[in-house]
C-alpha cells in the first residue's frame, strides 16, 4: 500500500511540475509580447455619431500616412524611435486633417505606456497588460476609443477592405517571430498553411 501511494504521489507531482512548467512558459511568453509591439490608441472626442466617424477617418489617415514608415522598421525599438521623431508631425497633420473634416477640435499625439485588455486579431491573441502606445487623443478624448497593433503592422487586419501583402508578411521576421512564439508555433503553422 505504501509503494502504491508513493507512486501516485510521484505521478501527481510529476504532472503538477509539467503543468506548472507549461504555465510558467506561457506566462513568460505573455510578459514578452508587450515588449515586442507598439499599439495605436485613438480616443474620440465624444460618443456622438459624428465624432465616432471622425475617429475612424483619423485612424485610416494615420495608418495610410505613417503605417508604411513603421512597417519598414526591424524592431519595436526602431518603430518607437521613428514615432518619437515623427510625433510633432503626427500631431500637426492630425490637427490639419481634423480641420479639413470640419471638426472644431484638435488632436494631441503622445507615446505613453498604458493598459490594454486582451485583444484578438484573426488567430492572434494579445494578452492584457501594459503596452507602449502611440495615443492620439481627439478633442476631449471622452468618447469610445479604437486601438490596434501598429508595430508589427497588424492594424491592417482591422481596416474595412484592408488587404495584406502575404509575401511581405512571410518575410517580416519580427512578425513571424511573434506569431511563431504564440501557442508553440501552432498559430504560425495554421497561418502559413492558409497563405499557400
Amino acid at each position: 500500500m505504501t509503494t502504491r501511494i508513493l507512486d501516485i504521489m510521484m505521478a501527481a507531482g510529476a504532472a503538477l511540475a509539467v503543468l506548472l512548467g507549461s504555465f510558467g512558459a506561457f506566462a513568460r511568453e505573455c510578459d514578452e509580447i508587450p515588449q515586442e509591439v507598439l499599439r495605436l490608441h485613438i480616443p474620440a472626442n465624444s460618443d456622438s455619431e459624428y465624432d465616432q466617424a471622425v475617429k475612424l477617418k483619423v485612424r485610416d489617415y494615420i495608418l495610410e500616412e505613417y503605417g508604411a514608415q513603421l512597417s519598414g522598421c526591424g524592431s519595436r525599438e526602431e518603430a518607437v524611435e521613428e514615432v518619437r521623431r515623427l510625433l510633432p508631425d503626427i500631431e500637426k497633420s492630425c490637427c490639419e486633417y481634423l480641420s479639413q473634416q470640419g471638426a472644431d477640435y484638435g488632436a494631441r499625439a503622445e507615446l505613453t505606456e498604458m493598459y490594454f485588455t486582451t485583444r484578438e486579431y484573426e488567430n492572434v491573441t494579445l494578452p492584457a497588460g501594459d503596452y507602449l502606445a502611440l495615443r492620439i487623443t481627439l478633442g476631449s478624448g471622452e468618447g469610445h476609443n479604437w486601438w490596434c497593433v501598429m508595430f508589427p503592422p497588424l492594424c491592417i487586419l482591422e481596416l474595412p477592405g484592408g488587404e495584406i501583402d502575404y509575401e511581405e508578411l512571410k518575410t517580416n521576421s519580427l512578425l513571424i517571430k511573434l506569431l511563431k512564439s504564440i501557442d508553440g508555433g501552432k498559430l504560425w503553422n495554421t497561418i502559413s498553411e492558409k497563405l499557400r
